[in-house]
């Protein structure tokens, strides 16, 4: 019976002490603007602007693992005539994984994933949109001021030589969950 007693006594201390390294959870919902790096994208869509959502799950004091999903248009570029009409855009979808490291308020996150690549073409009565999913990886370095996190992203998705590398600011609002 003293041997039921202590065990008991243990896995109760055991679950106290360990529930001290529960993380926090966060939900984010931010926007962006992105600057296209390379030649092939910036000729005709240099920059851009979007959303994104980001779920983070503490695992630890000083890490998260992230889950991040996102949209950014990128417009032809005005100098290029088009007629009446007529539109051209790149949307970027990427959806990517990561691990969140902390150092107080600052925080670098290398993440890698997938993006759908989407080129949309509409001219008079014709619409055209070419789709392609892309591997690519993405680093991420930032700031929280409470609730707010801004921060500054590379992302490369695609093959040469019409991969995309962007340089994109984010400012998010930050939520804990559960």
């Amino acid at each position: 019976m003293p041997r039921i007693y202590l065990s008991i006594g243990a896995l109760l201390l055991l679950a106290q002490v360990s529930y001290g390294q529960v993380g926090e959870n966060f939900l984010n919902v931010g926007f962006d603007g992105a600057l296209t790096l390379n030649e092939y994208y910036q000729n005709e869509f240099p920059a851009g602007f979007g959303g994104s959502v980001k779920a983070l799950y503490g695992v630890g004091m000083n890490g998260q693992v992230t889950l991040t999903g996102g949209f950014t248009y990128f417009p032809i570029r005005s100098n290029i005539v088009l007629p009446l009409g007529d539109n051209v855009a790149f949307n970027l979808i990427p959806v990517t994984v990561g691990y969140r490291m902390f150092f107080e308020n600052l925080f670098f996150e290398p993440q890698v994933g997938a993006a759908l690549h989407v080129a949309r073409n509409r001219f008079a009565q014709n619409s055209d949109n070419v789709t392609t999913a892309e591997l690519g990886f993405a680093a991420e370095a930032g700031y929280i001021f409470e609730p707010l996190e801004v921060s500054l992203r590379y992302q490369h998705t695609g093959r040469a030589p019409f991969h995309l590398g962007i340089l994109a600011m984010r400012v998010m609002f930050r939520m804990p969950v559960f």
